[in-house]
């Protein structure tokens, strides 16, 4: 019945993501477990760094910077003021691979009494087995600490004390083993259709690069299991080498197949030749190595781990969906989604686009119509027994455009290691000051890093905090003295940021995790377009998309109009839940989505925009101008929150594969998600994810990453009551096609043209039109000519003019 239903499924496809993502991990200075950014009331100008610490109570906070490039053989000596032989070596000091230094990532080593002076105690450290040891590379099976690009030393006890004294936070130190070349910086690219590429930066003297795989694989199974990794020392990791390149990347995972696609050519150049597989052996972590002329090989580049990424690589359709060559009795019959299977197994629906550009109806016999599917490689052409030409036309004109891309995010141009000519003992003075590494492999060097710490944190101290004007009546979201003095320095466009004073921040992770959190949380931030760390200088570069003077002049419109939305919709008698309502209901019928930038970005491969553009990317783009994508929603939903008073906070994550961010806000039960962008102005969905479990989230295709906080912290935001959702609360939904077509047809007979439900259980598109469209003949025949379906995710609408 419901062929005769004018447009089928035109909603498809309408939501928008468009966010940024980044790499980052753990961050040991973060706020305890339990807690959220506070809204903090900033520092005073004329204050110091030492004055922002006294605030968060860590001025005495114990610390050693990193040591970089120690001898791969290095025994480390560890001098405590205090007689500790009571203890076992093994409890006061350990060596691990993930900056957490929790249990599971305590590698082998040996460590042990030194010496037993009457009041002091020396622990000595030293490798016991590789860790990341290959075959495979120029080194072999060599001992030493092993591969891996970072270490990370955890002391239990104070260094100091008289007395035994255990350290109620420890002290992490990082190290990395020097290596006979650069280490690449390998980053991912994720085409639009779902590619995954591995690039990384030129190395000086390296004529080569080695690619290294370490995987899980199960026989006959499509899994992607994540591999015991850093958080775990890297158990049972024996790295291949896969195959050697001299460009910088690498997406022949297939060993010759172009872009890992499996391809069948088609004889007939109208159509379209089958791609049937794409990322097909792509599975577990890379490595790359540079390799120069004389032979000598790298040390290992961090792991990119695919496991992460496996909602966003499609793999192939699943069987039952299997549409190349499918014969199909005429183009109404046609399916508009697809189930496409990723490289961990999982499934999900994906729009079908059909292209007609040169096809003819057949007068006799079938036709053949291309395809391709949304967000994805896979291609091919199918046929239909009867169609017009106008059906032909009027398929192709019916595919709706998805801005199913990612957001232009902003480039950590740090190298993960440092470069082989970083000393080991940083001054820190200037950008040619070569420190101190020609004895890097002494004895003394833990003592001498140490007193070189205290003098680098003590000249950092005495260094000036600047606030911005624009925060004289605002607070900053932070929980430590570290998370503020970035936020300030950023929200100010401060382009050069000194990080004498924080030792923690001084490594790859801590500072890429931190930075993250602060851009996230600080909807003051505005225009990070690139960041990066010189392990020399100790000082942070920061570039932005705008000047300082506009920054501030940005940020005074920001808060203005802030001001004066909060004070337009929130009333004094409304409760929380009403004040969250009034802010959704304001992004819904005052903005809409910034269609023009995302197209911008996609002409650009989303490597940069237009500047026209900027805006849309961050608060001012919603909050002042009313148009932006979603990390412009997601920045504003939270100001407003902030504003009214609320628990609220920016994630980041994918929608069908595509980088996303949204919101999730603290009820009375708990946290739950709210996705400001897929409102219904905007998806043609009301309250898409409003109030909703992160089971809920999942089941449309949202998928949470890491980026927004810091790792070991992000368990506290688990979502895991519905009992406020929207469509829970409010009974829309439905587990059959029963269940709602007797909301329908109740719909029709009361007056309401309009029905939205979402499906908890498998649908059916066959009988949803087919008991749809029998509903509306019962109950409102005149409107069957009318009426409009349309299915995003589990969501199904019918509007009935």
């Amino acid at each position: 019945m419901l062929k005769k239903i004018g447009v089928l499924f035109i909603l498809a496809t309408l939501l928008l993501t468009a966010c940024q993502n980044g790499n980052k991990a753990d961050d040991t200075s973060a706020a305890p477990a339990g807690s959220s950014a506070s809204a903090q009331p900033v520092a005073a100008n004329g204050s110091t760094v030492l004055d922002l610490k006294k605030k968060y109570g860590s001025e005495k906070a114990k610390a050693i910077m990193p040591m970089y490039n120690v001898p791969y053989d290095k025994v480390f000596k560890f001098k405590f003021n205090s007689k500790l032989s009571d203890l076992s070596p093994s409890d006061i000091i350990s060596v691990h691979t993930d900056i957490k230094a929790l249990e599971a990532s305590k590698i082998l080593t040996s460590a042990s009494f030194d010496d037993y002076l009457a009041d002091q105690t020396t622990i000595e450290v030293k490798p016991l087995g590789g860790v990341l040891v290959s075959s495979d590379t120029k080194k072999g099976l060599q001992t030493g600490w092993g591969n891996a690009p970072i270490y990370y030393i955890r002391i239990n006890y104070d260094l100091d004390a008289a007395t035994p004294t255990e350290l109620d936070k420890p002290i992490i130190i990082p190290f990395t083993v020097k290596s006979d070349l650069p280490v690449p910086t390998v980053k991912k690219e994720i085409s639009p259709d779902g590619r995954l590429k591995l690039v990384w930066n030129e190395v000086e003297g390296a004529k080569e690069y080695r690619i290294y795989q370490s995987a899980r694989y199960t026989l006959l199974e499509t899994t992607n299991k994540p591999l015991l990794g850093a958080e775990e020392g890297y158990a049972g990791h024996f790295p291949l080498l896969q195959a050697t390149v001299t460009e910088t990347n690498f997406d022949d995972f297939m060993d010759g197949a172009e872009g890992s696609l499996t391809v069948v050519k088609s004889d007939d150049p109208s159509l379209y030749d089958l791609v049937s597989q794409q990322n097909a052996t792509v599975n577990g972590e890379y490595y790359v190595t540079a390799v120069g002329a004389d032979g000598k090989e790298s040390n290992f580049s961090a792991a990119l781990s695919t496991t992460k990424l496996s909602k966003s690589l499609p793999l192939e359709l699943e069987n039952d969906s299997r549409i190349s060559l499918s014969t199909f009795p005429s183009v109404a019959d046609l399916p508009k989604t697809v189930k496409v299977k990723f490289i961990d197994g999982s499934i999900a629906e994906r729009a079908v686009e059909y292209h007609t550009d040169g096809i003819q109806a057949a007068e006799s016999g079938s036709t053949a119509i291309n395809y391709t599917v949304k967000g994805t490689a896979l291609r091919g052409y199918l046929m239909v027994e009867k169609a017009t030409q106008q059906e032909l036309d009027g398929l192709a004109a019916s595919s709706v455009a998805d801005p199913t891309n990612g957001y232009v995010e902003p480039s950590n141009d740090t190298d993960y290691v440092p470069a082989p000519d970083i000393p080991t003992i940083i001054d820190g003075q200037a950008e040619t000051s070569s420190g101190d590494s020609s004895s890097s492999g002494s004895d003394d060097l833990v003592d001498r890093q140490k007193s070189n710490t205290e003098q680098q944190v003590e000249s950092g101290d005495q260094e000036p905090i600047v606030v911005p004007t624009t925060l004289a009546d605002m607070k900053v979201a932070a929980d430590s003295a570290a998370e503020e003095y970035l936020a300030l320095s950023m929200i100010g466009g401060q382009e050069e940021i000194s990080l004498k004073a924080f030792p923690e921040l001084q490594n790859f992770d801590t500072l890429s995790d931190t930075l993250l959190k602060v851009s996230y949380q600080n909807p003051l931030v505005l225009g990070l377009k690139q960041y990066k760390y010189n392990y020399r200088t100790l000082k942070l570069t920061v570039k932005y998309d705008y000047s300082k003077e506009d920054i501030a002049k940005k940020q005074q419109e920001i808060i203005a109009e802030a001001g004066k939305i909060v004070t337009g919709i929130i009333k004094p008698d409304m409760s929380d839940d009403d004040k969250r309502l009034a802010i959704y209901d304001y992004l819904n019928d005052n903005t809409k989505y910034d269609d023009e930038a995302l197209e911008n970005a996609e002409e650009n491969d989303f490597k940069e925009i237009d500047p026209k553009f900027n805006d849309s990317f961050n608060t001012y783009g919603i909050m002042v101008n009313k148009v932006g994508v979603c990390a412009s929603y997601a920045a504003s939903y939270k100001m407003l929150s902030d504003l009214a008073g609320l628990d609220s906070i920016v994630v980041t994550g994918t929608m069908n594969g595509v980088p996303h961010a949204w919101n999730k806000v603290k009820l009375s039960t708990g946290w739950v998600n709210v996705d400001p962008t897929n409102n219904e102005t905007n998806s043609g969905i009301p309250y898409l994810l409003y109030n909703s479990s992160d089971m809920t989230a999942a089941d449309d295709d949202y998928a949470l990453d890491n980026d927004y906080w810091t790792d070991s912290e992000i368990p506290q935001f688990a979502s895991t009551d519905d009992s406020q959702d929207y469509y829970v609360k409010n009974g829309l939904e439905v587990q059959t096609v029963a269940e709602l077509t007797d909301k329908l047809s109740s719909n029709l007979k009361g007056g309401t043209w309009t029905t939205v439900v979402r499906f908890v259980g498998v649908k059916d598109e066959n009988a949803l039109r087919e008991g749809v469209g029998t509903t509306i003949a019962e109950v409102a025949r005149d409107r069957l000519e009318k009426t409009k379906m349309g299915s995003i995710g589990t969501y199904v609408v019918i509007i009935s003019e």
